[in-house]
């Protein structure tokens, strides 16, 4: 898997392949539905938007669309990197049914076939990789259908994150990313991970390192928002106080992009709990790039969860559970 995670550089500059005549329409109304490590592009996509523009959107990870989302008439964006995803597939033959306007992006599958057949917009990955591995690639994916982006700008900044990644590590002595996610596996060892972010992008992240850790390092992870902890969880440190020195691990993903008060938060969270939980800080870069931010910080957790692997003696490829899960929902 570490190669995988080396490589995410490369994956934000490969050129993917699209349907003939790839054009996006304009849109006001976006449903993106995806699960796992296809889904949360879906996420990155959400945040672009909601950066830059007034478009509507949402994130569905569940079967089907319901009637009140499809009576709004939204374009609809499919995600599933195997292009066989059983919640992703219904509601594509949902967005049909209601003669509603959408696009995939797969590496094949059901999802593929579908839009060939029904002459849809579609970009394809390249096949061959766990879902999870292939963030890069997906991430780069669904810039494509940013409708609003006719001069390709955030391709372009896929393009430089991917630069950026690659020269990071390859000076990695100067910015020790590796060291630094070492040492934070070690810090979590075999506890529970806790990691709060501050930002909607921080926040994106965290949920990042939650489902890698959860599936390469087969630990559990749960994640916060600041300042929303701050109105209930923060009181969950105050019991059994060993327990959760010994048990847990308090992550924090700051941004220079922080309110200030977020900030002070954090700065307050660590005076009052750090005697009774240890607590690892991660900082993110700041630059104009929201890839690149996103993704230096996703680095240092896909590190973090594969070294977490390989201290606990885990194989980070096993997903026997979700596949044994599958086969048996199909009867």
């Amino acid at each position: 898997m570490i190669e995988h995670v080396l490589d995410l550089g490369n994956q934000l500059k490969k050129e993917l392949e699209t349907s003939t005549d790839f054009v996006i329409n304009s849109y006001e109304d976006l449903l993106i539905v995806g699960m796992g490590g296809s889904g949360v592009a879906g996420d990155v996509l959400k945040l672009v938007l909601n950066e830059t523009t007034q478009i509507n959107v949402e994130v569905r990870k569940t079967y089907g669309i319901p009637e009140v989302i499809a009576n709004r008439r939204p374009k609809c964006l499919f995600i599933s990197y195997s292009g066989n995803t059983e919640e992703t597939v219904e509601a594509v033959k949902d967005a049909i049914n209601n003669n509603l306007d959408w696009s995939v992006i797969s590496s094949g599958g059901q999802l593929l076939d579908l839009a060939t057949k029904h002459k849809r917009q579609f970009v394809k990955v390249p096949a061959g990789l766990q879902p999870r591995a292939a963030f890069g690639l997906m991430t780069k994916a669904v810039m494509h259908y940013v409708s609003s982006d006719i001069d390709g700008k955030y391709l372009k900044m896929c393009t430089q994150a991917g630069e950026y990644l690659n020269n990071a590590l390859e000076n990695d002595s100067k910015n020790n990313l590796l060291s630094q996610a070492l040492k934070i596996s070690k810090e979590i060892s075999s506890k529970t991970s806790v990691i709060y972010g501050g930002t909607p992008l921080t926040y994106l992240v965290a949920q990042r390192w939650k489902t890698q850790i959860n599936e390469n390092a087969k630990s559990k992870a749960f994640v916060g928002y600041m300042p929303e902890v701050h109105h209930n969880e923060i009181l969950s440190w105050e019991a059994n106080k060993e327990d959760s020195k010994n048990n847990y691990q308090l992550l924090f993903l700051r941004s220079a992009e922080e309110n200030s008060q977020i900030s002070k938060r954090f700065e307050l969270t660590k005076e009052i709990i750090s005697d009774k939980v240890s607590i690892s800080e991660i900082k993110n870069i700041s630059s104009e790039n929201i890839i690149s931010n996103l993704f230096h910080l996703a680095l240092i957790g896909d590190l973090v969860s594969v070294y977490m692997a390989e201290n606990l003696e885990i194989n980070p490829y096993d997903i026997t559970a979700i596949e044994d899960l599958k086969k048996i929902l199909k009867g």
